[in-house]
């Protein structure tokens, strides 16, 4: 009995063996990785690349069925050991290059990284490469932080649906935040709610206004502005209720305040000589009205708007020159620069307290709510068809002058404290959201996570402070777009190419030369690969490339898998042909040979020499 079941084990065994290596394993298998692949194609062209990576491609099972196969070409080929004759030489290798060709095909679906890098020319070199995948990002009531990368499947559901301690429900696409006023402070706080209608857009409008926080005392629609102020005297509420000054009465470019009280106006006064103190002059060279550094760390302005304005002036005091900056924000003092001869006495230059100071300019369109110091309501509207104010009553409705539009005070508090609510916006509603993660705290209240907001869960047992936004990588190098040049078809509007001209800026190897990026030629730095991805029609400052880079040993793996194919295929086919053209060559030259010699003997005996015959 002990050596009977001895003799099972290798029989199974074998059995086993020749069952993983059979063809009989070997087209079911292959039957159903092409009825996957093929499925996945179609699937694919309806969800998109990456939702087919995650759920098929990278799938265990799919994973599962392309080891089997693996498994069956290795164990079909070693059982044919040794490998005599030039068809199982072919067979091994074939079958060990379909194994390599796997594994490097799994190397690159795992390993292998891939993104879009978004450029611009009116911005610095990027480095953020957004990468397949969105990012959950939470402190929990203990203080641990976690990270959790999430796939949002076709049907809006994520995974992983557990991250820690919070259950990720579902992804929304289009979800916006209200926010209202209600009464629940104890702090004094007034805040109003105005009623827009138009019957010509036939459009109803609700906004909120509130004092504090001050992000909520002015809100825009469309061209025009409404706000809320409290007056704290009967002089400020006049003020408030006066009508603006007309335009051109504020200096746009604001006003350059000297130590001897002189006023210059920076627009009227750029370029021209202006003299100063003991036959010194100073000239304003240059105005940049949103003043920042470039990534060459010269100033630039990031906007037309007056947002933190500076300027630059030359200074001369005989031999002596020098350039200030000049800030109107901020309270910095200038910076100075000397460029010729001795530093400046600012002292006796007038220049001590040098001051700039820019005023916003009067709006054209607003509607300004006042709440007086007994706390009564007023109006000031101003508008193209002129200027109006009064008092302002609930139920009552006012022409600002905008169009057909009326404006009614629909509901006041006094001691408003503000309340948000994310909520999703029902299908044909026609308001444009932001995507959001719907999660569940474990004391069972929902709430959403708007996409790239910073927000606080609350919980039973403490709050969770989360963060839901998209998978970031971040370069070893910069990239900067320098131009994008679009090239169109002779005698006509139609785009021939569109090529990206990128400069990469490296701290650690220095300033890379200028390259030129388009379809299906990309450029290679450091192992990263640079192609053109798309680019934007209306705005040809923009463009979006692809990075993508993935080990060398997995292009290696690729390649030695295709080589040892075909010389394998190669090998079966025609390798028993090679080989008996070889061996009939040889005996042919061996006979050439010997008649050779054979022929000289005669000769050699005729001569009287003694020439031994030897082959």
């Amino acid at each position: 009995m002990v050596a009977s079941s001895r003799n099972v084990h290798p029989k199974i065994l074998k059995q086993f063996q020749h069952l993983l290596g059979s063809i009989q394993l070997a087209v079911p298998l292959l039957v159903a990785i092409i009825g996957v692949l093929v499925g996945a194609t179609f699937y694919e062209s309806q969800v998109g690349s990456p939702t087919v990576q995650n759920l098929i491609y990278k799938s265990h099972w799919f994973g599962a069925l392309m080891f089997l196969l693996a498994v069956n070409l290795s164990v079909s080929a070693l059982s044919r050991y040794p490998w005599r004759g030039p068809r199982k030489i072919g067979f091994a290798l074939t079958h060990f290059g379909l194994v390599v060709l796997i594994a490097g095909s799994a190397a690159v679906i795992h390993i292998s990284t891939e993104g879009m890098l978004l450029v611009r020319t009116d911005q610095g070199a990027n480095r953020l490469v957004r990468v397949e995948g969105e990012l959950l990002d939470f402190v929990g009531p203990e203080g641990q932080e976690q990270q959790f990368n999430l796939f949002i499947k076709p049907d809006n559901t994520v995974s992983p649906s557990q991250a820690g301690d919070l259950e990720l429900l579902r992804y929304g696409e289009n979800v916006i935040t209200t926010t209202n006023f209600v009464e629940q402070g104890e702090v004094a706080n007034s805040a109003v709610k105005l009623q827009l209608q138009s019957d010509r857009m036939n459009q109803t409008l609700e906004r909120w206004l509130s004092v504090a926080p001050a992000s909520y005392s002015e809100v825009s629609v469309g061209p025009a502005t409404l706000e809320l102020q409290q007056a704290q005297s009967e002089a400020e509420l006049k003020a408030m209720l006066a009508a603006p000054p007309k335009a051109g009465d504020i200096p746009k470019f604001g006003t350059l305040l000297l130590d001897s009280g002189k006023t210059i106006d920076v627009e009227q006064s750029q370029g021209q000589l202006i003299e100063l103190p003991g036959g010194a002059d100073m000239v304003i060279t240059q105005v940049w009205p949103d003043f920042r550094l470039n990534s060459d760390n010269r100033p630039e302005t990031a906007s037309e708007q007056f947002n933190n304005p500076v300027l630059q002036v030359a200074l001369r005091d005989g031999e002596k020159e020098a350039r200030w900056f000049v800030f109107a924000e901020g309270g910095f003092e200038p910076v100075k620069t000397t460029v010729a001869g001795e530093p400046l006495d600012a002292k006796a230059l007038g220049l001590a307290n040098l001051s700039y100071e820019v005023q916003p300019q009067p709006l054209e369109d607003y509607f300004r709510v006042v709440i007086a110091p007994d706390g009564s309501r007023f109006y000031a509207a101003n508008s193209s068809k002129g200027f109006k104010s009064g008092p302002l009553e609930a139920g009552e409705a006012v022409t600002p002058g905008w169009a057909d539009f009326r404006i009614s005070l629909a509901d006041s508090l006094d001691h408003a404290v503000i309340n948000r609510q994310v909520v999703e916006v029902p299908e044909g509603e026609g308001l444009q959201g932001e995507p959001a993660l719907l999660v569940k705290t474990p004391d069972g209240s929902q709430q959403w996570l708007p996409w790239g907001e910073a927000t606080t869960l609350s919980d039973a047992d403490g709050d969770y402070y989360a963060s839901f936004s998209a998978q970031m990588l971040e370069l070893p190098f910069g990239v900067k777009l320098e131009d994008f040049i679009v090239e169109r078809n002779e005698g006509s509007e139609s785009v021939a190419m569109w090529t990206s001209q990128i400069r990469l800026d490296d701290a650690q190897a220095g300033p890379q030369e200028s390259r030129r990026v388009w379809m299906n030629h990309p450029t290679w730095y450091q192992g990263w690969k640079i192609a053109q991805a798309s680019w934007n029609p209306g705005d040809l400052n923009q463009s979006t490339l692809q990075v993508k880079r993935e080990p060398w040993w997995v292009t290696g793996l690729t390649w030695l898998g295709s080589l040892m194919v075909v010389v394998g295929t190669a090998v079966i086919f025609y390798g028993r042909s090679a080989m008996k053209n070889l061996k009939a060559a040889l005996p042919e030259e061996k006979d050439e040979a010997v008649s050779v010699d054979a022929a000289a003997v005669p000769s050699a005996q005729a001569k009287g020499l003694d020439a031994p015959l030897s082959v």
